[in-house]
């Protein structure tokens, strides 16, 4: 960027409009930050994706090695799979997204560090992608973190878990954590806080 300015005065004839050049600004490289968070949620149909579909596509997954053995019913499974999963979103028709891409907000603020939203099932990105994402991002080092908090669900303890063996394989040279399980101490604090805040804050019943 040039400025420039002319100064007013009783100069020789001839006399040059006088400028001033602003130095060149040195472009700076921004490391990316080594360290990432996935926040490993659930997931939910957008609620005008069809209800038909959402039956269907229960059913295909809980029929499991039924399923697995026949082709053509795996492949109507991850077709509708990947079809609700990809389903357009907004706060309307998915409040939980929302909510969880708030959360995910919140935490990159608190943390200083990227945090990406993913999903187990029925939304995108998947936890694999987001993995990925992180990685090519310029992480070296990611940390999955499941929203389910309670110890003995399938999602945590299998599903989510295996996308993250996964990625393991796919990318021997990162670090990959799963921040699975919670400390129950961590979560009776947690409970606790939110029983004695709600108890706090109500209203004292009239005598």
């Amino acid at each position: 960027m040039r400025l420039a300015t002319t100064l007013t005065g009783p100069f020789p004839p001839g006399s040059a409009i006088i400028r001033w050049a602003a130095p060149k600004l040195r472009r700076i490289h921004v490391a990316p930050h080594p360290v990432a968070v996935v926040l490993a949620a659930h997931g939910a149909p957008a609620t005008d994706y069809p209800r038909m579909r959402v039956g269907l596509l229960m059913l295909l997954e809980f029929s499991g090695k039924f399923v697995e053995r026949l082709p053509p019913l795996r492949a109507w499974r991850e077709r509708l799979a990947a079809q609700a999963a990809t389903w357009p979103r907004t706060a309307a028709n998915d409040p939980y997204k929302a909510a969880v891409d708030d959360l995910a907000a919140r935490l990159s603020h608190r943390l200083a560090c990227p945090v990406l939203a993913a999903y187990n099932e029925f939304c995108s990105p998947p936890i694999g992608q987001a993995i990925a994402d992180a990685l090519s991002g310029g992480a070296s080092e990611v940390v999955v973190v499941p929203t389910m908090l309670v110890r003995g669900n399938q999602h945590t303890e299998l599903e989510i878990l295996e996308a993250v063996v996964q990625a393991r394989r796919a990318h021997p040279r990162a670090v990959i954590h799963y921040a699975w399980p919670f400390e129950e101490s961590l979560l009776v604090s947690l409970l606790a806080e939110v029983v004695t805040a709600r108890l706090s804050s109500s209203p004292k019943p009239v005598e």
